[in-house]
Parts: structure tokens; sequence; C-alpha cells
């Protein structure tokens, strides 16, 4: 005897193999050691994109500038060098007249508390965050060649990379009105009697002095080694690392024969935890870096908001790989057995037999938008997004072959026809329910008034009839309304 024919409406059920136990658990522990690694990778990608990157590197810089907190600390540092290259006192104590010279120190510790108000401020103007975004491009380039071995400019012998706030101590000496003095103070340093004291001064101290004020030393030939290797290290997990977890998901899901789709759901889940990880690492890593940097708790704040910045880029790759992840679980529910997904391929299924052309424009048109919204850094560069666009059209082909298989004579009117018919029917099935317990409240009325022996039969009528209608509002048959007119009405006709 021949199996009953399938009905065209209705998709083929999906029949499951049995995997083998020791295959399942082989599968899991791909997707384990998938989830490890893409953590790994991410991090490597931040590390790689955050410290090797110039535009980065000077677009973090700028904001953190930009940040009060930040200009305050930035602001104390100033300040205090400044103070350092000029005696203030020393400087009030030539202008003021003899008799009133004793105030020259007390006039000097109001200036440069006055300073530390006003600096700040000097360093939320426009030309100072533009003087700070060209120094931080400066070293930041100067540390890469130096990182690649240097150039015929720049040595990789005994020297040290230095972000220069020269700059930056010019503006605010000349908004305290010290600028001369600083200029003064600075040519001596640079003249021939500057540099034999520096090299006496040296000499007696065992360090060596910087040659110009407002320098940050990032990096001394001593460390030079190390921060090749790691800079060569970094460069090559950021492209092995997501590489090797790609693989192992397309590994996994090609060994899950038989349940493929489930396999590719499980990946989606799997992304969605390396983006739940990177998070978490950026918290675990705030709490650490920040206890263990800084000194004085005054300093806690910048330093927070410093961190916070500067890791600014790690959470948006989190965000990115819980999207994607989200975005895949999507794919692989659409592609299941439950009733909304079999119904919007039933949906779609006309369109992607007649007119696939516009489907596929339609999703070339979605991508194009993404891009130019660029809410991640992979959908700014070019070859992540050929890489969505092929996954993105192979998902639209894979969709039409199989709404194709399951749904080969669906029309265009088909889904909004039984949209309809399924509204009509549950309001039908309303109506009925309340024409059957208004049918019964009538028949307990006319019951109760029929003698004394039928009262307890009306009574036990009544819960009946309460209890049909309470399990008819619990499934959403009945609206709150509906529910509360019907109850009135049955109590009122069995009083």
């Amino acid at each position: 005897m021949e199996p009953a024919a399938q009905s065209p409406s209705e998709p083929p059920t999906e029949t499951l193999p049995t995997t083998p136990h020791k295959r399942h658990w082989t599968i899991n522990a791909i997707f384990v050691l998938a989830v490890i690694l893409g953590v790994f990778a991410v991090l490597a990608v931040w590390v790689n994109r955050q410290v090797l990157n110039t535009n980065n590197w000077t677009n973090t810089s700028s904001r953190l500038l930009a940040d009060p907190k930040i200009q305050t600390a930035v602001g104390d540092l100033l300040v205090n060098e400044l103070f350092t290259q000029v005696d203030v006192a020393k400087e009030l104590k030539s202008v003021l007249p003899s008799e009133v010279e004793g105030l020259a120190a007390p006039a000097a510790d109001g200036l440069r508390t006055l300073a530390t108000q006003i600096a700040p401020q000097v360093l939320a103007t426009a030309e100072v965050q533009s003087a700070w975004r060209t120094a931080n491009r400066t070293a930041q380039l100067q540390l890469l060649e130096i990182l690649k071995g240097g150039n015929k400019t720049i040595s990789t012998n005994n020297g040290e990379v230095t972000l220069q706030l020269h700059s930056l101590l010019v503006q605010l000496a000349a908004q305290l009105g010290l600028k001369q003095q600083f200029e003064s103070v600075q040519s001596k340093l640079d003249g021939s009697t500057g540099e034999t004291a520096r090299s006496a001064a040296e000499e007696k101290l065992g360090v060596k002095l910087p040659p110009t004020s407002g320098g940050i030393v990032l990096l001394r030939s001593s460390q030079l080694k190390t921060a090749q290797d790691i800079v060569k290290a970094i460069k090559g997990l950021a492209i092995v690392l997501p590489l090797i977890a790609l693989l192992l998901f397309i590994l996994a899901i090609y060994l899950a024969d038989g349940w493929r789709r489930v396999a590719l759901r499980t990946s989606g889940w799997c992304l969605v935890g390396i983006g739940l990880l990177a998070v978490l690492a950026r918290r675990l890593l705030s709490g650490y870096v920040v206890n263990s940097l800084v000194k004085d708790p005054s300093n806690k704040p910048a330093v927070e908001h410093a961190f916070s910045i500067g890791t600014s880029l790690l959470y948006d790759l989190a965000v990115a790989m819980i999207t994607y992840g989200l975005v895949v679980v999507f794919a692989a529910w659409v592609a299941g057995n439950t009733r909304p997904a079999i119904a919007l391929r039933r949906a779609l299924a006309p369109s992607l037999r007649e007119h696939v052309q516009y489907v596929f424009a339609t999703a070339a048109l979605l991508l194009l938008l993404v891009v130019l919204w660029g809410p991640f850094p992979s959908t700014r560069e070019v070859i992540p997004v050929i890489g969505f666009a092929i996954l993105l059209g192979l998902g639209v082909e894979t969709l039409r072959r199989k709404t194709a298989r399951e749904f080969p004579d669906a029309q265009l009117g088909d889904a909004p026809h039984a949209l309809r018919e399924w509204y009509a029917a549950r309001r039908h099935s309303t109506v009925a329910a309340v024409s059957s317990l208004r049918a019964s409240a009538s028949a307990a009325t006319a019951g109760s008034s029929g003698g004394g022996s039928g009262g307890s039969g009306g009574g036990n009528t009544q819960i009946d009839d309460l209890e049909r209608l309470a399990s008819l509002h619990d499934r959403g048959v009945l609206t709150d309304e509906e529910f509360r007119a019907q109850k009135t009405a049955l109590l009122r006709h069995n009083t």
C-alpha cells in the first residue's frame, strides 16, 4: 500500500536521523573550542585595530581629551610641568615694588590655583584639541615606524617615542600671561648652556632628562625588542584566530548531518556567547586596570573614563558579535518547522519563485543601508562587506529553493487570504462560545424558577458556567471587557 500523498500546502516533514552519541559530543566540543578561540580572536582584533591603526588611535585620543574628567587630570599635569619650568614667584618678585616683594610667593600660589581652574578650559578649545590630535597622530606614526624596524629618519637605537605636549604648555602659558617667561626658559634649555647644564645633571643624577618640556614617553629603546615581538604576534593572531574559529563553526555544521539547521542555530548562539564574554572581559579588566593604576583616589574618575573610551572599540566588537549571532539564529528559525516560520515561507514562496530578482534587489538595498549606516567597524571595511554580501546571497538562494520544494503551487494572494480566514475562524469561535454561555445562563435561570428540586443543580450549573467563562478568558478567546460583561450577565440571570 502506497503512503498517502502529502498536501502541497504543507511543508514536507523533516526527519532527523539519529546522530551517534560520540559524534554529538565531538560537535559540542568543537563549539566550545570555537567559542574560546572566538573570545581571544575578538581581543586580538581589538588590540590590532586600537593600537596599530593610526586613525583609530587618533580618534580615541581625541575623545579622551574631550572628556571633562580627563581634561582636569591632563590640566593638572600641564600646570605642574609649567610651574616646574618657570619660577613664577621669582618672576613676580622681579616686577613687584620692593615694598610688596613679600607677596610674590602667595601670588604665585594663587596663580597656580587659577591655572588649575583655567587649564581644563584651555584644553577644551579647538586649537588645543587640534594640537593634541596632531601630537597623537605623530607619536603613533613614529611608534609604528620603530616597531617595523625604523627608516632613514627614525632610528630604533637608543631612542624614545614621545608624545609631545609642548604646544599645549605654550597655550596654557599664554592664558596665564607667562608665555614670554616660558619661552625664555625653554630657549635657554635648548642652547649650549642648557645642554651643558642638562649633561651635568644627568651625570650627577644618573638619569636621562627630556630635551623638551611636556613630553610623555610611550616607548624606550630597551623595550623595543619585546614590543616588536608583541606587535608581530598580535597582527598574526588577529588574522589566524578569527579564521580558525570560523572554520570550526563550519566543521561543526558539516558534521551535524541531518540536523544542520540546529547546528546553525547553535553557531548563532555561540556568537552571542562570544560577544557576552567579551563584554564580561571588558568589565573585569576595567576593575583590575583602574585599581592597579590609580594611586591617588582623586584620579580614579579620570582613569575610569580613559579606560571606558579606550575600550569602546572592544565594546563595539562585542555588540557586533551579538548582533551577527542573533541574525544567524533568526536565519535558522526561518528555516525551521514552527507555525510562524512555515507561514512566513509560504507567504514568501510566490515572490521567491516569480520575482526573485526583486527579492535579491531588496536584500542588496538592505545591505547597502547597513553599510551606509556603518554601526560596526566590520560594516565599514571592504572585505567584511563582500563576505556579508556573499552570505546574504547564499541565504536568499537557499530560502528560494526550500520554498520551491515546500510550496510549489503557492500564489501571491494566499497569505492574506489565509490570514483573513484565521481571523474569521477565531472571531466565529468567540461568538459561538459567548452564545453557548448565554444559553447556559438562560437554562440555569429557567431551571431555578422551575421548583426547589432544581435549586442544587442550578448552583452547580452556575459554577460550571463560571469555570468555562474563566477558561475562555485565560485562553484569550474572550477579552477582559467581554469576560466582565458575560460574568455580570451570568450572575444577574442566576440571582
